[in-house]
């Protein structure tokens, strides 16, 4: 495997889709977990992740000793200050935590001209009807691609824009659909291939 967990494809998949380069930039990895976001930035050139998980001991130990890692394990990033200086890029993969939450904390977190890189998962974004489509905990193709347009589009009740979207490369836990969306503050302008000046 070229990163420390299956993530970082899907993040490496998200950066070329998007045309985001993270060379130079300071990043924070909301749910890192093991570390494939974390790896995948760090491989692709960030300068800095502050990498944040409510769980212990999961991040792998070669990025847990990495000087540019700053681990902030046992921690809610839903319930803490964000940084004062801020970051250039959120990449986020927070499992059950849905987007209408994830999304305003991360745009705390951004500075000026920052973006952010969200993991859709559609299985726990699911309610009412949908829910009721999930089988183990898996949702059906058909009813995934209703979830994520739904999310996808409001976006922009949240206080962003999507630049773009794709599917993930690689299926989540038992088989589902998941989906990676680009996303800036609302009428922010950007330009393809341009990233965020700290």
């Amino acid at each position: 495997m070229e990163f420390v967990s299956r993530a970082g494809l899907k993040l490496a998949h998200a950066l070329a889709a998007f045309a985001v380069d993270p060379t130079g930039l300071e990043c924070a990895d909301f749910g890192c977990n093991a570390g494939g976001f974390t790896d995948c930035l760090l491989k692709s050139g960030a300068a800095k992740v502050i990498a944040i998980d409510t769980g212990y001991g999961m991040l792998d130990w070669k990025l847990r000793n990495d000087p540019r890692v700053d681990v902030r394990e046992r921690t809610n990033v839903l319930h803490v200050a964000a940084p004062t200086a801020g970051v250039d890029l959120v990449v986020l993969d927070m499992a059950w935590t849905r987007q209408r939450h994830s999304i305003p904390v991360a745009l705390r977190w951004l500075r000026p001209a920052g973006q952010i890189i969200a993991l859709i998962k559609p299985h726990y974004e699911s309610q009412g009807d949908e829910r009721k489509a999930l089988v183990k905990g898996c949702l059906p193709d058909e009813v995934a691609r209703v979830v994520i347009r739904r999310v996808l589009d409001a976006m922009g009740e949240l206080g962003v824009r999507v630049v773009a979207d794709c599917p993930s490369p690689l299926e989540g836990a038992g088989g589902n659909t998941e989906h990676l969306a680009h996303l800036v503050v609302l009428n922010q302008a950007i330009s393809t291939g341009k990233t965020p000046q700290s």
